[in-house]
C-alpha cells in the first residue's frame, strides 16, 4: 500500500487542487470558479430526462441497508452508479433516462443538437459502453434479481443475459473484449468478479466495487473500497499476482466511480467537497494521476456533479450535473481537461 506525501499543483486556471492519498493532508488551495467557456451543456432537460441519483436521498435508500454500506450510511453517500458512457469512437454518449416508469439507456450524438434514441427496454441500474460497441448493464427489471446483460449500442434489439446471480452490478469490458469485470454482492459484501466471455469461466478477483478497466492489461482494474473510517477510496488491483495499491484516500471525503484515461495516465472520479458558494457538501469531479501523486478538483459548482467519463481522445470530460436549471434536473455536460 502506498503512503506517499502528495504535492499541490495548480495546472489549469479553473481547477481546485487538493492533497490526496493516504498520507497527511495539507491546506486546500482555491482557484476561480469554472469558466463558462470551459463547460458546455450537451443535453436539454426540456426534451430529454437524464436520470441521476439524488445523492443525499435516493442513494441512502438504495444502499444504506445493503452490504455495500455496512453499518454506516455515510459510506455510500458518494458512490453513485456508473450512469454515463462515451462510445469508443467518441461520437456518441449514453445515459439513463426515465422512460415509461423505467430507467433505460439512451444514446445521443456528442454534437450539441440531435435527439436521443432509446436502446434498452428494461430497468437498468448502471452500465458501460464496451469496445465491441455493446452496452453492458445491470438489469433490475425483476426487482428480486439484478443480473448482467448486454445489447448492441446501435440497434438495441437482442438482449444477451450474461450472469444468473441476483446481485450483479457495474459491468465493464476489457479493451480486447475477452473479459467482463463486474461487482457481485453476497453475504460477505461486494467483490469484483471476472467473466470470460468465450469460456463462461467466472473468477473472484478481489473485494471492492465499481471496477474500471486498465487499457492493455487484463490483469489489472481500478475499484472502490470503503475504509474503516467510512469513506470510499480508489484502489488499483493486479489480481493475478495479488498486488493491491491504494491510489486515492482522504479521511474527510470519499471518492468513487473511477475511470482511467485512454493513455492510462489519469483517473477521473467523483468526490464530496464543500461548495464555496453554498458552503454545503456536494459531489464534484476530480482527476488524479495513476500513481496517486497529484489530485485536481475539476468542478466546484454548488450543484451535484457526478459520473465522469473520458472523451475518446482524453482531452475532454463528460459528466452529469444538476447545474444551470431551477428544477434541479440533471443534464450531460462537457468540459476541457487539458
Amino acid at each position: 500500500m502506498k503512503n506517499t506525501s502528495l504535492f499541490l499543483t495548480l495546472i489549469v486556471s479553473a481547477a481546485l487542487v487538493v492533497s490526496c492519498g493516504p498520507g497527511k493532508y495539507n491546506q486546500e488551495t482555491y482557484a476561480p470558479e469554472e469558466s463558462g467557456l470551459n463547460v458546455m451543456k450537451i443535453t436539454d432537460e426540456s426534451t430529454t430526462s437524464v436520470f441521476a441519483p439524488k445523492v443525499f436521498s435516493s442513494l441512502v435508500g438504495d444502499f444504506a441497508s445493503s452490504t455495500f454500506a455496512g453499518s454506516k450510511k455515510e459510506r455510500m453517500f458518494w458512490a453513485t452508479p456508473r450512469l454515463l458512457a462515451v462510445s469508443p469512437e467518441g461520437d456518441q454518449i449514453a445515459f439513463l433516462s426515465d422512460v415509461n416508469k423505467q430507467r433505460n439507456i439512451m444514446t445521443k450524438r456528442t454534437a450539441l443538437q440531435g435527439a436521443a434514441t432509446q436502446r434498452t427496454f428494461r430497468n437498468v441500474y448502471d452500465f458501460s459502453w464496451g469496445m465491441d460497441d455493446n452496452l453492458y448493464y445491470a438489469d433490475f427489471t425483476n426487482v428480486t434479481d439484478v443480473l448482467i446483460a448486454s445489447t448492441n449500442a446501435y440497434s438495441g434489439s437482442l438482449i444477451r443475459q450474461l450472469t444468473n446471480n441476483n446481485e450483479d452490478y457495474s459491468p465493464v469490458l476489457t479493451e480486447d473484449g475477452s473479459l467482463l469485470f463486474f461487482t457481485r454482492v453476497d453475504n460477505s459484501g461486494p467483490s469484483i468478479w471476472s467473466l470470460n466471455l468465450k469460456t463462461g469461466a467466472l473468477t473472484s478477483c478481489a473485494r471492492g466495487y465499481s471496477p474500471a478497466i486498465v487499457p492493455g492489461d487484463n490483469n489489472k482494474f481500478l475499484c472502490v473500497r470503503n475504509s474503516t473510517k467510512g469513506t470510499s477510496e480508489i484502489w488499483l488491483i493486479d489480481y493475478m499476482i495479488g498486488q493491491e495499491t491504494l491510489i486515492l484516500s482522504d479521511p474527510s471525503r470519499g471518492y468513487s466511480n473511477p475511470v482511467l484515461s485512454p493513455d492510462g495516465q489519469w483517473i477521473l472520479c467523483q468526490g464530496n467537497a464543500k461548495s464555496n458558494i453554498s458552503r454545503k457538501m456536494n459531489l464534484d469531479i476530480f482527476a488524479v494521476k495513476i500513481d496517486g501523486t497529484q489530485c485536481i478538483q475539476l468542478t466546484y459548482h454548488p450543484a451535484e456533479d457526478c459520473c465522469p467519463a473520458w472523451s475518446a481522445d482524453g482531452k475532454s470530460v463528460y459528466f452529469l450535473s444538476a447545474r444551470a436549471n431551477k428544477k434541479n434536473m440533471y443534464n450531460v455536460w462537457k468540459m476541457r481537461f487539458m
